[in-house]
């Protein structure tokens, strides 16, 4: 297998193997967890937080896939009645709107993770370090901004190419 068919597989497939092994994670630590409350009246002290922090992880994900594959919310009724080059250059202001949305929420982020590391804040039940559980709001919005500027660029080439501008799939 060549170096690009694997970038090509992950360019795929990255988001939906992630989204793969944290649902599984989660589902399969509520059926535990399930199982052992009704049957034996006891639970384990970790699976509720670590279940809440996959899928935590696992909306980050998702949001990037949803992203990846242009299916958030939108209104096109505006779009639909412009001419292609006006469809692009309301898409390219949409998408660098969300560009700048994410930029600022990784500034947010970034110093109370910073904390987190610097103070050793840990979860109270599983003792994991706090800030694996919030690295997944930057590692969320930095894969939607991977996404997005996939998009643009493919965007660009159709527009280039005189194809029409890629829609997500409508939903309503």
């Amino acid at each position: 297998m060549t170096c690009r068919a694997v970038f090509g597989w992950l360019d795929e497939n990255f988001e939906r193997v992630l989204i793969l092994i944290f649902y599984s994670y989660f589902i399969f630590v509520i059926l535990v967890e399930i199982t052992l409350r009704t049957l034996f009246s006891s639970s384990l002290h970790f699976t509720e937080e670590s279940a809440r922090h996959a899928f935590i992880w696992l909306t980050w994900i998702a949001a990037s896939l949803a992203a990846k594959k242009r299916l958030h919310i939108s209104i096109d009724l505006v779009s639909r009645s412009l001419s292609r080059r006006g469809q692009f250059y309301l898409s390219f202001f949409y998408s660098a709107l969300f560009i700048v949305f994410c930029l600022y929420g990784l500034r947010y982020v970034s110093p109370v993770i910073e904390a987190q590391i610097q103070f050793g804040v840990v979860s109270v039940a599983t003792r994991y370090p706090m800030y694996l559980a919030y690295a997944a709001v930057p590692a969320g919005y930095g894969l939607m901004i991977v996404r997005v500027v996939q998009n643009l660029v493919v965007d660009i080439a159709d527009l280039r190419a005189g194809r029409p501008l890629r829609r997500g799939a409508a939903l309503i």
